[in-house]
This record gives C-alpha cells, sequence and structure tokens, in this order.
C-alpha cells in the first residue's frame, strides 16, 4: 500500500469515529436543545430527564400511568429542562423530593412527611417549583394575627402552615416561589409602628366615664369609614389613680390628649345631682348600700386631711331610691359620685339563674296471703251453741255471723187471745220478723277474697257450720314526681302542690251539754321544696334545700294518717350534674296467727284449727336533684322551650284521641313556640270569616 493510500485510510477511520461520536451524542443533544411530547407517559418523561441532567430517580407506581404533554420551541439547557420538569410536575399534583443523591417522584400530599430542606435564610438557590420549609420570625406583629390572611395564599394540596406561639415564628411548607411570595408579604407586613402607651391623670372627671365616651366615638368613625380603620387608639381606665392608659400613634396621642384635657374640666359648683336608671338591682336595696359606702369614704378621710365640710358628722351626700322608675338619685362631690359610679356599675349586673328538677321516686310492692278456717256447734231443738272456734285476724269471726244470720232468720210467731164481757174471743197473732239479712250484709261487706260457709243443720241431732277465708293480695306502685323551678342566685324559692286537709284539733260542748263544737286546722299534703342556690366561680351550685313529700295514710275512727318524708340538706352539684338527697328502703314482715291450742299444732289437719295472715311490704323511696345554670337569655329559651313544647305535645296527643261523645268537638292546642300569642278576633271579623267560610261551602 502507498502512502497515499494510507493517508487517505487514516483520514477514512477519522471520520467514520467522528461519525460513530456524533451519532451517540445525536439524542442528548436533541433533548438538551427542545423538549416537546405528546401524551407521553410520565415513566418516559422520568427517564428522559434523569438521562439528561445525571441524576437517580425513583418513580412512585401509583403515578406511572399519568400522562404528559409538552411543547418548547426554544432551546434549554441541562439546569432549564429539571426546572421545566419540576412544573410539569407541580401541574400534575407530584413533587420531586431529593434526599441523599437520590430523588423521589411521588404525589405532593404526601411530600410533606419527607425531608424537604429546611430554608432559614435566602431560598432563592432554590428553584421556583422545589418543596422547601422555610422557617420565618416575626418581629413587631403577632403571628398568630397573620395566619387568616397567609392561610389563602398556601397551596391547598400540599401546602402547609403552623405557627409556634411562644416563638412568634411561622413555619410554610410550600414551593420555592410560593414561600418567597409569602415572605415578601410578611416583611412589608411586619413593620416597626410608632405607637407609645401614655398616662393622663384626671383631676375632676372620671376615667371610666371619659373612656366610656371615647369608645363610642372611636365606634362612631369606624362606622363613617366603612369599618376600615388602622391601628386603633386603645383605652384603659385606672380607677384606682383616676387615670386613663392611651395607646396610640404620635398623630392620634395629641390630638385625643386634647380631647381628654377639655373633658377633664371642674364643675361649676362642689356637688352635682345624677339619675342612675337600674337595670337589675333594686333601688331601695342599693340605696342602703352606697349610703354605707359614702358613710365609710367620708370616715376614713376625716381621719387624714380633708376639708371641714366632709365628715361623719357634715354628711356631703344625698342617696334617694325612686321606686316607682327603679332609679337612684344621687347628690354627691364629683370624687364620692365617681366611687358610687363604680358601686353602681357592679352590682346593678344581670344575676345567673338556676332550674332546679326534683325527681322523687318512690316504688313499693306489697304482698298478703290469709287462710283461716272457723267452727261453730249446736245440739237440741233450741239451736243454742255449744262450741266455737272463732277467729278474727282474717276478716269476720264465725260468731259475727252466727249472730246476723239469726237475726235475718228473726224470732218464732206469738198468738194472743182475749175475751170480751159479752163472751168474744178475739186471738192476734204475732208473725215471724227478721232484719231481712241487713245485720248479714254489713258483717259480709268487710269479707274480702274468697270465703265459703259449710254445715249441716239438724233439728234434732248434731249441727255444725264451717268458715273458710282464704285471700292472696298483691299491690305494686311507681309514684313519679319532678317538681321543677327557676331561681336568682341567692334568692329563696318555695314550691308546694298538694291538697289542705282537716285535722280535727279539739271538741267542746255548750252549756247543759248542747251546741257542741270542733276546731279543725288544716294541714298541706302534697309536695313542698324550698331551696336557695349559690353559684360559685366555677360551675358548681351550692343548694340549701329542704324537701318533703306527704300523703294520706288512711283514717280512724277519730282523725285522718298521713306519711310524712322529709329531707334537710346542703349540697354542692356540678352544672347539669344529678345529685341524690336521700332514700328510703323499708322491708316490712307481719305474720298474724290464730289457733286452737294442741289442734292447730297438728301437721296439715292443723290447718282445719287455726287462721293465718302474712303480709309482706317493701317500699323504696329515692330523691334526686338536677340544677341547671342559666347564664343567658338562650339557656331560658332551650329549658323554657323544651318544657313548653312537651306540654304542647301532650295536648296535641289528647287532641288526636278526641273528646268522648262529642265527636265534632276538639280541644285547645297551645300555639307554637315562635308563634305570637294574638288576641281572638272581635264580632266583626268573626262573622265576616263564618260568611266567607259559607260561601265556600
Amino acid at each position: 500500500m502507498t502512502k497515499s493510500m494510507q493517508k487517505q485510510s487514516g483520514a477514512w477511520r477519522k471520520l467514520a469515529a467522528i461519525g460513530l461520536i456524533f451519532s451517540l451524542l445525536l439524542p442528548l443533544a436533541a433533548w438538551s436543545a427542545q423538549m416537546n411530547m405528546r401524551d407521553a407517559d410520565m415513566r418516559e418523561l422520568v427517564e428522559a430527564v434523569s438521562r439528561i441532567t445525571g441524576k437517580t430517580m425513583i418513580l412512585d407506581p401509583r403515578v406511572k400511568t399519568i400522562k404528559v404533554t409538552v411543547l418548547s420551541q426554544t432551546d434549554m439547557n441541562e439546569e432549564e429542562i429539571y426546572s421545566l420538569f419540576l412544573s410539569i410536575l407541580e401541574v400534575h399534583g407530584l413533587a420531586a423530593v431529593e434526599s441523599d443523591g437520590v430523588i423521589k417522584i411521588l404525589q405532593e400530599q404526601n411530600a410533606k412527611t419527607e425531608p424537604v430542606p429546611v430554608v432559614k435564610g435566602n431560598s432563592q438557590r432554590y428553584s421556583t417549583d422545589s418543596l422547601i420549609t422555610k422557617v420565618i420570625r416575626v418581629q413587631n406583629v403577632n403571628a398568630q394575627e397573620l395566619f387568616p390572611i397567609l392561610r389563602q395564599l398556601v397551596s391547598q394540596q400540599g401546602g402547609h402552615l403552623a405557627g409556634v406561639r411562644g416563638s412568634n415564628i411561622i413555619l410554610i411548607h410550600d414551593r420555592a416561589g410560593n414561600v418567597r411570595k409569602i415572605e415578601q408579604l410578611i416583611e412589608d407586613i411586619d413593620r416597626e409602628t410608632n405607637e407609645e402607651i401614655e398616662v393622663i391623670a384626671l383631676n375632676h372627671a372620671s376615667a371610666t366615664e371619659i373612656v366610656r365616651i371615647m369608645e363610642n366615638l372611636g365606634k362612631r368613625d369606624a362606622q363613617q369609614q366603612g369599618g376600615i380603620v388602622g391601628a386603633e387608639p386603645k383605652f384603659v381606665a385606672d380607677e384606682r389613680t383616676n387615670s386613663i392608659l392611651l395607646s396610640a400613634d404620635n398623630r392620634s396621642r395629641l390630638r385625643l390628649r386634647a380631647l381628654i384635657s377639655q373633658l377633664d374640666t371642674p364643675l361649676s359648683d362642689t356637688g352635682n345631682t345624677r339619675v342612675f336608671y337600674l337595670k337589675y338591682a333594686k333601688a331601695p336595696e342599693l340605696s342602703d348600700v352606697l349610703g354605707g359606702v359614702g358613710e365609710s369614704i367620708e370616715a376614713e378621710e376625716a381621719k387624714g386631711a380633708s376639708p371641714a365640710t366632709r365628715g361623719p358628722g357634715n354628711k356631703s351626700f344625698s342617696i334617694e331610691a325612686h321606686e316607682d322608675t327603679n332609679a337612684l338619685v344621687i347628690t354627691a362631690p364629683p370624687d364620692l359620685m365617681r366611687s358610687f359610679e363604680s358601686v353602681i356599675r357592679q352590682l346593678d349586673i344581670r344575676r345567673n339563674q338556676v332550674h332546679v328538677e326534683a325527681l322523687i321516686v318512690e316504688i313499693s310492692d306489697v304482698k298478703a296471703k290469709e287462710l283461716g278456717v272457723q267452727w261453730l256447734f249446736s245440739h237440741g231443738e233450741d239451736d243454742v251453741p255449744v262450741g266455737v272456734f272463732n277467729f278474727n285476724n282474717t276478716g269476720p269471726g264465725i260468731v259475727d255471723l252466727g249472730g246476723a244470720a239469726l237475726a235475718n232468720r228473726g224470732t218464732d210467731g206469738t198468738s194472743t187471745t182475749v175475751i170480751a164481757p159479752d163472751g168474744t174471743v178475739t186471738t192476734t197473732s204475732t208473725p215471724n220478723v227478721g232484719d231481712n239479712g241487713q245485720a248479714l250484709a254489713q258483717v259480709l261487706s268487710g269479707v274480702v277474697g274468697s270465703a265459703i260457709g259449710l254445715g249441716n243443720i239438724s233439728k234434732t241431732g248434731f249441727s255444725w257450720v264451717a268458715f273458710i277465708k282464704a285471700l292472696g293480695t298483691n299491690t305494686d306502685s311507681n309514684i313519679l314526681s319532678q317538681p321543677s323551678l327557676t331561681v336568682l342566685d341567692n334568692e329563696e324559692a318555695e314550691f308546694n302542690v298538694g291538697q289542705e286537709i282537716p285535722i280535727i284539733t279539739g271538741s267542746a260542748l255548750g252549756d247543759n251539754n248542747s251546741n257542741p263544737f270542733t276546731t279543725v286546722d288544716r294541714k298541706d299534703v302534697g309536695i313542698l321544696m324550698k331551696l336557695t342556690p349559690q353559684i360559685n366561680e366555677g360551675d358548681a351550685v351550692r343548694l340549701d334545700i329542704e324537701q318533703e313529700v306527704s300523703s294520706i295514710a288512711g283514717t280512724t275512727a277519730t282523725d285522718i294518717i298521713t306519711n310524712k318524708r322529709k329531707v334537710k340538706t346542703s349540697v354542692l352539684v356540678n352544672d347539669g350534674g344529678m345529685v341524690v338527697l336521700g332514700g328510703l328502703i323499708d322491708d316490712d314482715i307481719q305474720l298474724s296467727g290464730q289457733k286452737v291450742p294442741l289442734l292447730g299444732d297438728i301437721p296439715v289437719l292443723g290447718h282445719l284449727f287455726k287462721s293465718e295472715r302474712t303480709q309482706k311490704t317493701k317500699r323504696n323511696l329515692m330523691i334526686f336533684i338536677h340544677p341547671t345554670i342559666i347564664r343567658d337569655d338562650s339557656r331560658m329559651a332551650q329549658i323554657s322551650s323544651r318544657k313548653y313544647n312537651y306540654m304542647r305535645g301532650q295536648q296535641i296527643e289528647m287532641q288526636n284521641k278526641g273528646i268522648s261523645l262529642m265527636p265534632s268537638e276538639t280541644s285547645r292546642v297551645m300555639p307554637r313556640w315562635d308563634e305570637s300569642m294574638a288576641l281572638p278576633p272581635n264580632f266583626d271579623e268573626f262573622m265576616e270569616t263564618e260568611e266567607s267560610q259559607e260561601e265556600q261551602d
């Protein structure tokens, strides 16, 4: 081979090598110049960016199916391509989190728990779409006040905003571009103000009254400006030193200080008269309190260097109560007037109330068993008893029954013969007359249960009668009373529902045992509840309670027997809690037996010669108290509406059942709770309504 051919062969080899290198670099050059994709898989995009940038990437399996479209008409370098890649991820709700040289592609809402970079200083070195966490310290304003504004600017999917109250720090997790925007906004808001606090001492006017005037003036200015104001001035009254603490900027502070100086002017005389209309307190009661306060102040000033016109011996104030308008008319010097006004303002407040419900539950169970056998024997024609087994613990005795039976039969008839002087004979017969069973009916009226009479009556031989009485009773009762009342704090209330029954206290006769008269006293029987609530600083209520439950137990030959259960105690209950005041558990067993000695002890057959009665009484009484504190009108309306709707529901249920024997009539029902209590129509309106109804029919 010649030298020319060797040179030509070497040139071709160089061209082939350059062509091979160009063919290998051609795809990379194409990616680094432009990026155009249509409906490409997210996996292909991640693979291409990883090949261009040389970064190791891990793709979440849940995002592989996302389709990506990228249209680019300009050349981009490696850094620009990666920034474009981050923007594509943000559009599709994804995020790239780099950790230890590995980039994880996952959903944006899951990136909060990943090791995102925490930035304390400048965040410009991070790409706009990179996820970062920024710590911002606020210097001049309260960080909590910025949250309502900043929370609207944070990304709703993967962004997060939080704060540390103690250190006034704001923590933001979001895209770097959005974090920089929020950071700039905080920097513009977090500016120092020129507000200062100034103490203005008053010589004549009341600090509390001046503050009230200034606050009303500030509210009016805010309304005129549409509610858009800057840093509003703040006023605080110090009653002890009669001073005002003013916080405002320099311009506002000068204006307000001049206004306060104009209001703090002395009166034309040493005394003034004011009328205080009370809202909640009673004028006569508050007048006594203020009188004592004024005398105490003058007594203290009399010990020091006070004017001669001020002292216990020379009263410088006057307090009068006007009950018709519930107002106080006070004449006093300015300093005393300020003290009186402060006391009135603190005492004339809405007092809390307590709604107390008492649950009185009594369950009783009475069981009784009776079994008795009585005998009556006689022999001969005269029917005179010769033997009797008489018991009275289970009902009427057989002797009473036999006497009633004889009264029913009556006596034998008799005849009377009279011979006249002329020899005429007249015979008068008296028939057998009984009481027609009146005595027997009276005796048997007291028999309860089963009563059987057996016997054998013989005119000449032996006669016998047996009376068997058997009874079994079971009485259950469940009594539930729920008295309730509402009372002011520290006020006594009484609830009494029951009857007044007459109780005989004595009787006497007049002269010659004539004109008898009886003295009668009346006693309350029913449910009586007295209580005085006292609300503590928390949600507890101290209750002084006197609870009494009484009822009629029965009557005797001389008077009435009553049952009485009374509890008097003091308890501490939380608002809406329940406490049991006391309980009575009574278990009483009474056994009564009458028998014939020896005969009544014979097994089985002994029941023919004895009478037994067993009664078991079991009672369980409990009293529960449920207080509810009423601090505002809404709580009062809630409790009242519940009671009101319950009674209305009962009326509606009765209305649906209808009135017996009166199908055309309907019962009245209370209006709805939110309905107005309207008056009934007048005569003309009623007639117009009737005429229109007839025309429609």
